[in-house]
């Protein structure tokens, strides 16, 4: 029998970002963005990040290219995200192609909604929702009541929304996730802040974020449990075939920052991903070639044995203005992914008693089932055997 190698199907499209802005009109408490400044993309630095992307894609046999407007709040330059669209449409491309943007949405009124309606086919926009009125107004910046929310769900049902916990709003994360999944999305990107301690919130406070985690983590698994319908937010649904299959066959970086992603900067620089140009502009100089060509070499010497990296999100660029090293992991994100994959494994353990009825696996081939069952099964055992479990335990 064929050996199967179960890749990610990022690997078919890659990603040009655009750093349109420094400039934001939020200061939310997990902002890696320590530098605001006021430089905005030239119209000629985008055309030249547009068109080698799209070289790119025909040389490597792409199929799909996503243009990601970032910032800053990308939409304080709006009138450049305009010109540069207008431009992009008016040419002919040799593949299929998408224009993106992830926004705070404080800004989306008036002249700038109306020309997103205009485009909602050609130009997809997604929100940063961090949960309730309370969470979200904690971590950015009072502006939930300033956001057009219904406009997003409307437009982009599909889309979702990006919603990051931090340690202040820890506590009501179970509440957060059900609430966004009330308003109506019908996905929830929910990624914990990276870069921040998670031992204590942004006043100073201690928390006890490995106890708090698995109580909420255990509270969504619930709910999904008895809401079939409604798909996990991949916090809690991770890749159990992952890591049944392991590292050697993983084909590819979980976190596509070199690979299938690209970001050009404002003065100019082609980097591995947008945290890069924190860095630069800290130090004031262009930054040299980093190598992110494939995961064999990107792995942390802690991280040796562990089964769980297929699944561990670690952020390349966030490691390199965290420690200067894009290999050095963020020790709150083990434990975190620990945490989620403990509670994880058992809600899918529950869901594959009778896998037709959840979203989650409904889809899934016999093969996938029985590789998702495996992963569940290591995982759980992996926990057990390195003492996680009893370390959780005695608190």
């Amino acid at each position: 029998m064929e050996k199967k190698i179960f890749t990610y199907e990022k690997l078919k499209r890659c990603t040009c970002t655009l750093y349109m802005t420094e400039a934001c009109n939020l200061n939310c408490i997990y902002c890696y963005e320590h530098i605001k400044g006021k430089a905005i993309m030239p119209l000629e630095i985008a055309q030249e990040g547009i068109k080698s992307t799209f070289e790119r894609a025909v040389k490597e046999d792409i199929n799909y290219v996503e243009i990601l407007f970032h910032g800053g709040e990308p939409f304080m330059a709006f009138q450049q995200i305009k010109e540069i669209c207008e431009w992009l449409w008016m040419q002919k491309w040799p593949a299929k192609y998408i224009c993106y943007a992830t926004t705070n949405g404080t800004l989306i009124h008036g002249e700038i909604k109306n020309w997103l309606l205009e485009n909602k086919e050609k130009f997809v926009v997604g929100l940063s929702l961090d949960g309730t009125r309370e969470m979200h107004n904690r971590n950015r910046s009072n502006s939930y009541d300033r956001i057009d929310i219904n406009f997003f769900k409307e437009n982009w049902p599909e889309q979702g929304v990006k919603m990051t916990p931090s340690p202040g709003t820890l506590t009501s994360l179970a509440e957060g996730v059900i609430h966004i999944h009330e308003l109506g999305f019908s996905r929830n990107n929910c990624t914990f802040a990276s870069g921040v301690s998670w031992d204590k919130d942004e006043f100073g406070k201690a928390i006890d974020y490995k106890q708090i985690l698995q109580e909420q983590l255990k509270e969504i698994a619930v709910y999904y449990l008895k809401h079939p319908d409604i798909l996990p937010v991949e916090m809690l649904n991770m890749k159990f075939i992952a890591v049944a299959a392991g590292m050697k066959n993983m084909l590819d970086k979980l976190c596509g920052a070199g690979t299938i992603m690209r970001c050009w900067t404002p003065d100019g620089q082609c980097l591995p991903c947008h945290l890069f140009y924190e860095v630069s502009k800290e130090k004031g100089e262009k930054l040299k070639n980093i190598d992110l060509s494939s995961p064999c070499h990107l792995s942390d010497t802690r991280c040796k044995g562990c089964i769980l990296e297929p699944i561990c999100p670690t952020c390349y660029g966030g490691n390199y203005i965290t420690y200067g090293d894009v290999s050095k992991r963020d020790p709150y994100t083990c434990a975190i992914t620990k945490i989620r994959a403990l509670a994880g494994s058992w809600m899918i353990g529950q869901m594959l008693e009778t896998p037709e009825k959840y979203s989650a696996l409904k889809d899934f081939s016999n093969e996938e089932l029985a590789m998702t069952a495996k992963g569940v099964i290591l995982t759980q055992s992996f926990l057990e055997e390195i003492g996680f479990i009893k370390e959780l335990q005695k608190g």
